[in-house]
């Protein structure tokens, strides 16, 4: 063995010291975030830079992102993690589908925290994004990240078939439909209208403009009540009539991306992000020819009644059994302030703040930003958070499909919906 000398000794030891007073070394500061890839590539890389580095500086902290590219096993994880004893969790993503009560039971009251620190403008959130994630009078989450619905349309299918007035209420809107539904000299098969039939915010799209919907945001079943039967109805007809494709019940998004972007279909109700993909000039002859179209309300509740868009958004929650709860407020704040709303927005992300909206080079990355403020100003998820939620929601859809492709009457049909939702309300 060889002796150690004093040199060593002393080199080993000076070594210790200085590892020692390096907090940034001992100590460093983490938060780790779970959510999808997408929220982890809005938050970091694009045209708007990292939203993340002016905190993580000035906090002298670094962010470990968890992140899967599947919904349901996000909130596998995530409603796991906040189940146990301590999580190594700090930020949560949750899809608003997923707010419901026991859940939100799970997360940490906020307003304690926005007390110590506040939030930047709490105004500028859309209101319909807020309510959902209020418990028992406390905020348990901050909205990040929302998808709302439009009427996307093709306005060079309009031109072809001699449209040049876009409709201003409901009952022009379904004669345009009934227009642009015609087969080409080649055979072609146009479709008027074509949307995939597994989400209840594509139906209420429609319904809405009637003053329809499956449920109010009181909780109250109101899926059989005559606007809802209506819609259905009206839609049974379209399916009837070739309106709607033949395949209505199974067509998914992609197949409605592909059909709107070679024109075979000329409407679709999809959230407004779709229209880059759409406009995308490299994936078929129409680039740039796709508008958004806020859906009008009938003749006669134009001007009584105000169209709710749905919408779908992602909030950022802090687990109840986290262990550094400040740190993760810090790291929310963060990205939920002006700056970071409007980072996250020019690398894709769906700008929850109003304001964000107005900012110069958002407008001209997003032609369409002006409608899309209106829209989700006045936005309304498409059912009450409750704690069968989802199962209520696969019920609703499953009896409109079938209203749709004529297996039962519209009446029936929500009425047998109305019968099976409720005892799911406790």
């Amino acid at each position: 063995m060889h002796a150690i000398s004093r040199r060593t000794l002393l080199t080993g030891t000076a070594g210790a010291a200085a590892l020692a007073a390096l907090p940034s070394l001992a100590q460093a500061k983490t938060v780790t975030a779970l959510g999808h890839r997408v929220h982890q590539t809005c938050a970091t890389t694009g045209p708007g830079g990292d939203a993340t580095e002016a905190w993580r500086n000035q906090a002298g902290a670094s962010v470990n992102w968890v992140t899967f590219g599947d919904n349901n096993a996000i909130h596998e994880r995530l409603l796991r993690e906040v189940t146990l004893g301590e999580t190594s969790i700090d930020v949560g993503y949750l899809l608003n589908g997923r707010a419901v009560p026991r859940n939100l039971r799970l997360f940490e009251p906020l307003d304690g925290l926005m007390k110590e620190a506040a939030l930047e403008s709490p105004e500028d959130f859309a209101p319909g994004l807020i309510a959902p994630l209020k418990l028992d009078g406390a905020l348990h989450g901050i909205p990040v990240r929302h998808a709302t619905n439009a009427l996307i349309y093709n306005e060079a299918l309009l031109e072809e078939r001699g449209v040049t007035k876009l409709p201003t209420n409901f009952e022009e809107l379904t004669e345009l439909a009934r227009k642009l539904t015609f087969k080409r000299e080649d055979g072609t098969q146009v479709y008027g209208l074509a949307f995939t039939a597994v989400f209840a915010s594509n139906f209420l799209t429609l319904a809405r403009c009637l003053g329809g919907d499956y449920m109010t945001s009181d909780g109250k079943i109101v899926a059989a009540e005559p606007p809802m039967v209506k819609t259905l109805s009206l839609l049974a007809d379209f399916y009837k009539a070739g309106v709607l494709p033949r395949n209505f019940a199974t067509v998914n998004n992609e197949e409605i991306t592909t059909w709107m972007q070679q024109g075979r279909a000329a409407m679709t109700i999809n959230p407004f992000a779709r229209l880059v993909t759409y406009n995308d000039p490299s994936k078929g002859k129409y680039g740039g020819r796709f508008k958004s179209l806020l859906p009008p309300m009938a003749a006669d509740l134009a001007g009584k009644v105000a169209f709710a868009p749905t919408v779908e958004f992602w909030s950022l929650m802090i687990p109840k059994n986290a262990k550094q709860k400040p740190l993760s407020w810090e790291f929310i704040r963060a990205l939920s302030s002006k700056a970071g709303t409007t980072a996250m927005a020019l690398n894709g992300n769906g700008p929850v703040r109003i304001s964000t909206y107005a900012d110069e080079k958002l407008k001209a990355a997003m032609p369409y930003a002006a409608d899309e403020a209106a829209a989700l100003k006045a936005s309304r998820i498409h059912l009450p958070a409750f704690d069968e939620q989802a199962r209520a929601h696969d019920i609703f859809i499953e009896e409109t499909q079938a209203a749709v492709l004529g297996r039962k009457p519209a009446q029936q049909a929500m009425d047998d919906a109305t019968a099976r939702v409720k005892p799911l309300l406790g």
